[in-house]
């Protein structure tokens, strides 16, 4: 192998298998992007077996060839390194050597025969979608995916799609347990999309998806039996979908409330904020203290301090003679999906204490957040 190319190029080439690549795994190679050199240019790759990444460059070939390198190390040298252009030379033993000035290095590599096989799409099975509106899905859904390694039917995002009215919406729902979040927007090609069973990604892969979605305006979407496929110019992304089955979720949603209480979103998010500041992971409970034209939030960390808020709020539905309502919550779950929404006020809906709030964005019924009460 032997070629020149702009570091500028491979830098974006190598940036984009560095989310990919599997650095504590026990097979060695999944830590290594594989490199192949060919008439139109080069091929960047990567995978951990579950999330896959291709994309095509340009560079001057003298040689094909190919070979894996270790894409960590790779990169923050390139990174480092000066000039605008960079040749690269592969040795026999699967080693390069990245040649600028009188700079010389050689990483050792490993042999591409033993990289493990990219997936393939074909292009009549993609329909393109606007990236901005999938990304904010995601945006909006992500932070209540589990964490939990036992809990894996609960580690990915649920994709659906849904008919209301002859239209079609692509629906996204994730949960850990304690809270559950949903999304709905129109998608002109979703009718294309065929996953009325829905589909689950993993936390993994919604990201690597996020972070596509973000460079690119617009995007062609494919699904196979085993993996969903992204495509953008010369950049495909592959995942491996969850098999686990995702949760009954539309029994755990409300069908309605006996209390609205409409309080100002940024006001709410910068209290909850500031309590925060003070909780630990034993003392993250916020009790919410409703009445029919305030909303006092108090705090109690025996380990730090106290605090205490107060907002005001509109009761738009319910009796004013059966409040106030105490009602416990984690400060963390009702702080992340105000961090996301966009209308100036939320509204919380809420029967009693002991049962779940639904959170919704105020003009956005398509968007919403259930949170599960604590016991403080």
């Amino acid at each position: 192998m032997r070629l020149t190319m702009e570091r500028e190029t491979l830098l974006k080439g190598v940036s984009r298998t560095l989310g990919v690549v599997d650095r504590r795994g026990t097979m060695p190679i999944l830590s290594h992007f594989l490199l192949e050199a060919g008439d139109g240019g080069v091929k960047i790759s990567a995978t951990d077996l579950e999330v896959s990444f291709r994309g095509s460059y340009p560079a001057m070939v003298e040689e094909p060839g190919s070979l894996t390198l270790p894409a960590h190390y790779f990169y923050n040298l390139v990174k480092e390194l000066p000039g605008e252009s960079l040749n690269l030379e592969g040795t026999e033993k699967s080693n390069l050597q990245v040649l600028v000035g009188e700079s010389r290095y050689q990483l050792l590599g490993l042999p591409a025969d033993q990289y493990p096989a990219i997936p393939e799409t074909t292009e009549e099975n993609l329909v393109e979608v606007e990236s901005r509106q999938l990304r904010e899905m995601i945006e909006k859904t992500i932070f209540s995916v589990s964490v939990d390694d036992l809990q894996y039917h609960l580690s990915g995002i649920f994709w659906e799609r849904v008919e209301t009215e002859g239209e079609f919406f692509l629906r996204m729902v994730s949960t850990d347990g304690h809270r559950l979040t949903l999304i709905e927007r129109p998608l002109p090609a979703s009718e294309q999309f065929a996953i009325e069973e829905g589909i689950l990604i993993p936390r993994k892969g919604v990201g690597e998806i996020s972070r596509l979605l973000g460079e690119e305006e617009k995007v062609a979407l494919g699904l196979s039996r085993q993996s969903l496929a992204l495509k953008a110019n010369s950049k495909y992304l592959f995942i491996r979908l969850l098999e686990k089955k995702f949760p009954e979720y539309r029994r755990i949603i409300p069908e309605g409330a006996n209390f609205h209480f409409v309080v100002k979103r940024q006001d709410l998010r910068d209290t909850l904020h500031r309590i925060s500041l003070l909780s630990t992971e034993r003392f993250r409970g916020v009790i919410l203290k409703l009445g029919s034209e305030q909303l006092e939030a108090t705090f109690s960390n025996p380990e730090v301090g106290e605090g205490r808020e107060v907002l005001p709020l509109t009761l738009e539905k319910g009796t004013p003679d059966d409040l106030p309502l105490e009602i416990g919550f984690n400060a963390r779950y009702l702080l992340e999906p105000l961090n996301v929404m966009d209308a100036e006020e939320v509204v919380l809906e809420i029967n009693d204490r002991d049962r779940p709030c639904r959170l919704t964005s105020k003009g956005d019924p398509g968007y919403f957040t259930i949170i599960m009460p604590m016991s403080l």
